[in-house]
């Protein structure tokens, strides 16, 4: 790390400040004003940036408002991100966790923003209270006293913008929600019968989940295509099927040693055999001759 003395610019950021300086053409930011807004420890997280960061950080001499100098730990804004990134917000104190994400979002960007255009563009800003205020008396005015339907028109525009309540509402989207709900339609649907309505659920989920119409032929289809998953397309697929009475279902493959056998066309041929050993009385002649000794003819 070297030494350096240098005057830091204040960019505001929320209700915080941060705080950016040159040094060789580059932009720095100290370290522990953003730790400690963020509400984390600063001595283990100078911990952690001396293990993953002590080659681009440096000790900088900065002289503060009140004319007195401070020797601060700085790092690179381009690096800042990879530090924020490394905190894992789940894992930190419930009352934390959002300021976290706040900073993980919005922190090098505004920093970046300061050092390349000369001010802070936060483009994550939500929409003021006064904006708010305006979206409410819009959906007071289109859906009046009806609960229903005031309910449906937020849930419908916190869907079409990906929040999850309109207070979350990107202040670059103000004028665009304004015009969405005003243009989207509140009359209420008319209720069909709860009969009716069961039955289009169930009609539903069956051709959605065709297992639970049919448990057996779907398990059968889905043991098929698991052995054909690494066959050829080409050629017959011979397959045998039984299931069990504990309702187990096994499928297997003939395999080129076994071929599939006609019962209709095997009765036929048996019963003919059968007629031709009555007809003939083959079977009386044979059980007849039975009864002798074999012996063998010498020549």
């Amino acid at each position: 790390m070297s030494n350096l003395s240098y005057i830091p610019q204040v960019v505001p950021f929320h209700d915080a400040e941060l705080m950016i300086i040159e040094h060789h053409g580059q932009p720095y930011t100290p370290m522990k004003p953003i730790v400690e807004a963020m509400g984390l420890d600063w001595k283990s997280q100078f911990v952690k940036l001396k293990d993953r960061f002590s080659a681009t950080m440096v000790e900088i001499t900065t002289v503060a408002n009140d004319g007195k100098s401070r020797l601060m730990t700085c790092l690179p804004v381009r690096k800042l991100a990879a530090w924020l990134y490394s905190i894992h917000a789940n894992k930190v104190r419930p009352e934390l966790r959002e300021t976290v994400i706040m900073y993980q979002q919005e922190c090098d960007d505004v920093l970046w923003d300061y050092w390349t255009k000369g001010q802070a563009i936060n483009k994550r800003l939500t929409i003021t209270p006064e904006q708010q205020h305006a979206l409410h008396e819009i959906v007071d005015r289109r859906a009046g006293k009806n609960r229903s339907q005031r309910a449906s028109m937020w849930v419908r525009h916190n869907r079409h913008f990906g929040i999850a309540k309109y207070s979350q509402l990107l202040s670059i989207h103000f004028e665009e929600a304004k015009q969405y709900l005003e243009s989207i339609n509140v009359v209420e649907k008319v209720e069909s019968d709860p009969l009716q309505r069961l039955e289009n659920l169930l009609d539903r989920v069956s051709s959605r989940y065709p297992a639970l119409e049919n448990p057996l032929v779907y398990e059968i289809a889905q043991q098929v295509g698991e052995k054909l998953k690494y066959q050829s397309p080409n050629g017959p697929k011979n397959f045998w099927i039984s299931i069990q009475e504990s309702g187990a279902v096994a499928v297997h493959q003939y395999t080129s040693h076994h071929t599939p056998v006609n019962v209709v066309q095997l009765r036929e041929k048996f019963n003919q055999l059968w007629d031709f050993l009555h007809k003939d009385e083959v079977l009386e002649l044979g059980k007849v001759l039975k009864r002798f000794p074999y012996e063998p003819i010498r020549g």
